[in-house]
């Protein structure tokens, strides 16, 4: 992270605008793939909101970028602290979510024996890794594996060289464009795994690159603001034409390694770097999500599953209202629970 507090400050922003996307992502995906052919307007919406928000798993992987690969690491120091900060928080939730799947089966579905359990807990790791979301985390600690020696192998190039590489990646995952990636189980194809997951460091390269960059003049700025405004614009745009063409719902754009998504990617990152707040209850509100943003990453798709089956859903009310709102519960009520889990006796170690 940056020494000083107006590079702190930007860091916040961009972490709690990608908490904050990643959130808005799962709330209005169901709205997508639920009203498209039946109705339209309400498609719309949530097509335009998915697609102002690829964006969010991406900047996550830039912000490890521009963080981690900067410095140089005593190893045992290094994955000592990973393992305390991301691997013992995630060994605690992948319980969580075992505990909490098992609990909105039916009582018919519910499994009671030891074995039967166990198989059946096996089944969900094996079928979609416990939780969908989890393979963003899966992935990371994967990746936090080679973060010192990608750093110390950056810190040796020149930045055209950097650029270069970045250049490559793009072509790499423009060819690569067709191959499915399996991301979410455990069942086999792990080549397909590997692949992802190399395909997603080049966001790493990304955000260390850029974070490298001279601070942004206010030209910059609005190129950057509009060059994110027109992937938005690009990408509800061909999700409608590719659907029509295909007679089904077609969301090829939504993938976080679609050329337009690292567009979007790096214009957000960097309209936002180095960019200072001086209101101070914007910069609390900002760094406190920023600093719960793992924890509340972790349990925002059970707050989600919580409240759908208690009708707080995008149904509840016009879209352009639901969705708003059950992103604000969503993002308050997954900061109230890292937040209580915190304050119990060695709840800051589990909660993330």
């Amino acid at each position: 992270m940056g020494s000083n507090t107006i590079s702190k400050q930007w860091l916040d922003t961009l972490r709690a605008i990608a908490t904050l996307g990643v959130i808005i992502i799962h709330v209005s995906s169901p709205l997508v793939k639920m009203t498209y052919g039946k109705n339209m307007p309400f498609w719309w919406i949530g097509n335009i909101a998915d697609s102002g928000v690829r964006f969010a798993v991406p900047l996550f992987l830039m912000l490890s970028g521009a963080t981690l690969l900067v410095r140089e690491y005593n190893l045992a120091e290094f994955y000592k602290r990973r393992f305390l900060r991301v691997l013992l928080p995630f060994l605690f939730w992948i319980i969580a979510y075992w505990v909490y799947r098992w609990c909105i089966l039916s009582p018919q579905q519910q499994p009671h024996e030891i074995l039967s359990i166990l198989q059946w807990a096996g089944g969900l790791f094996l079928k979609e890794g416990i939780s969908k979301h989890f393979w963003y985390i899966y992935m990371i600690v994967f990746i936090y594996l080679f973060v010192p020696f990608i750093g110390k192998g950056l810190q040796k190039l020149k930045n055209h060289v950097i650029l270069c590489l970045l250049i490559g990646w793009l072509v790499l995952t423009f060819c690569l464009r067709s191959v499915p990636l399996n991301m979410y189980n455990w069942s086999g194809d792990y080549g397909s795994r590997l692949l992802g997951y190399f395909l997603y460091t080049g966001y790493l390269v990304l955000g260390y690159y850029l974070s490298k960059l001279p601070l942004a003049s206010l030209k910059t700025r609005y190129f950057a603001f509009l060059i994110f405004i027109l992937s938005i614009a690009v990408s509800a745009g061909l999700t409608y034409f590719f659907s029509s063409q295909a007679h089904r719902l077609d969301l090829t754009m939504y993938s976080y390694l679609a050329i337009n998504s690292i567009i979007q990617s790096a214009s957000i990152f960097v309209w936002i770097k180095d960019l200072e707040h001086k209101n101070r209850y914007f910069i609390f509100v900002q760094q406190t999500i920023s600093n719960y943003s793992y924890g509340i990453y972790l349990v925002h798709i059970m707050v989600i599953g919580i409240f759908f089956n208690n009708g707080i859903f995008w149904t509840m009310e016009h879209p352009l209202v639901s969705v708003p709102l059950v992103t604000l519960l969503t993002l308050i009520t997954s900061f109230v629970i890292i937040y209580l889990l915190r304050k119990i006796p060695v709840g800051k170690y589990i909660s993330g």
